[in-house]
């Protein structure tokens, strides 16, 4: 008498199941203080320090910070993002999972849209700290949702390019590290903490053309005019990356053993 073996469970529930153990994974410390202790700190810092100083030449930086800090979150959720996939990868879990009978988007979708779900929970607790010291959506709602889903977006975007990183990399660590110079220079070389006028001449054209000061502009744009031409460079970026970092990422997940 042959025991016929149980049906295997449909892609929705191969879904849920991965995004579950995700889910747990990014509960860690590290995690959490990556994406939301982390931020708030350097948050609470640059309000004290620059102020008052932003403030003597007109602008007011409860409103310009904010968005800033959000794409800096949003950069250290795609970060933390790459570090937990390197591990999968060096345990050997990403080469398990490649055996087993799952559609090909099942381990990448239940990747990206627990990066999301760590993304939105980031960018509140920064819009909470931020209503705190005065920052509004002066846009109204539309903007206010706009902004969220701009933010959100480009975590995820971020996420499938580090993911891609993180597939091939040997060591987490390593890994993360790789990414923390260009997360500072892009930052830096933006305009998330001053205004482009700030920077020497000859740098501002590439501080105009960054994805950051794009992402930051749209969000500054969203929470304060709504959608005006600011925010299509970011949409462009986000097309533009969305579809290198996605191909990329596809293709590191079907190289792992």
């Amino acid at each position: 008498m042959t025991v016929a073996s149980p049906p295997a469970a449909g892609p929705a529930r191969q879904f849920a199941v991965l995004a579950a153990r995700n889910l747990r994974q990014a509960r860690v410390g590290r995690s959490i203080g990556l994406t939301v202790v982390f931020p708030l700190t350097f948050f609470a810092g640059f309000m004290v320090v620059f102020h008052r100083l932003m403030a003597d030449y007109g602008i007011a930086y409860e409103q310009f910070l904010p968005p800033a800090i959000v794409v800096q979150t949003t950069v250290l959720v795609a970060m933390s993002a790459c570090y937990m996939v390197a591990g999968d990868a060096r345990s050997g879990l990403i080469s398990r999972y490649r055996t087993l009978p799952m559609g090909a988007a099942v381990v990448p979708a239940a990747r990206l849209v627990v990066d999301a779900a760590r993304a939105a929970v980031a960018v509140a607790v920064i819009l909470v700290a931020a209503v705190v010291v005065g920052f509004r959506f002066t846009a109204g709602a539309a903007g206010a949702v706009g902004f969220v889903l701009l933010a959100i977006g480009f975590a995820v975007v971020l996420a499938a390019g580090c993911a891609a990183l993180g597939l091939g990399a040997r060591d987490p660590e390593q890994a993360y590290s790789a990414l923390t110079l260009p997360y500072l220079v892009l930052t830096t070389v933006s305009t998330a903490f001053v205004p482009v006028d700030a920077f020497p001449g000859w740098l501002q054209p590439v501080v105009r053309v960054s994805p950051f000061s794009a992402q930051v502009d749209a969000l500054r744009a969203l929470s304060t005019e709504g959608a005006d031409q600011r925010v299509w460079p970011a949409l462009v970026w986000l097309l533009v990356l969305g579809l290198l970092f996605g191909f990329a990422a596809a293709r590191s997940f079907r190289r792992t053993r």
